[in-house]
């Protein structure tokens, strides 16, 4: 078996933080494109973004977490310090978990379920609009547990 490289290590952990990067960053993008959406009072343009947002979370959320997650298993497995026991990994992997079910569970399923209904009634549709305000109000404490995940992987609790 092959010993620890730190560059082997450094290059898991520089993709581990790029997909936290695109993850947090297209979130924060999201949000705060759908304030100013909301502000603006316009339903056929939210309407649009929400869809548009929809596409972002497949296309580039969603293959970003799963990347992260597979990264931070093997910066865990690989490093001869850290343990999959340590509290500031648990905590990262609770916080992981917690934005997986809520992204597979009620982002996506509402995601879709806004689309049908904006396409059988119009983007000005009151309950379109209500699911949209939902959505993000969702995804805005997602996000929340998002940055106290990263706080989390910088401060390392339990250490």
């Amino acid at each position: 078996m092959l010993g620890y490289n730190a560059e082997v290590f450094n290059v898991l952990k520089y993709v581990h933080i790029l997909a936290a990067m695109i993850w947090l960053g297209t979130s924060i993008y999201l949000q705060f494109s759908a304030t100013r959406l909301a502000k603006a009072n316009d339903p056929e343009r939210m309407a649009a973004f929400a869809k548009d947002a929809e596409y972002t979370g497949k296309q580039l959320i969603m293959p970003s977490t799963i990347l992260l997650l597979l990264m931070g298993i093997s910066l865990v497995a690989y490093s001869p310090v850290y343990a999959f026991t340590d509290t500031w990994i648990l905590l990262a992997f609770a916080g992981y978990a917690a934005t997986f079910v809520t992204g597979a569970f009620v982002i996506g399923p509402t995601s879709g379920k806004i689309g049908t209904l904006l396409e059988a009634e119009g983007p000005a549709s009151p309950e379109g609009q209500a699911l949209i305000r939902r959505i993000f109000a969702v995804s805005r404490i997602d996000l929340v547990v998002l940055l106290l995940v990263v706080a989390d992987m910088v401060f390392k609790p339990g250490t």
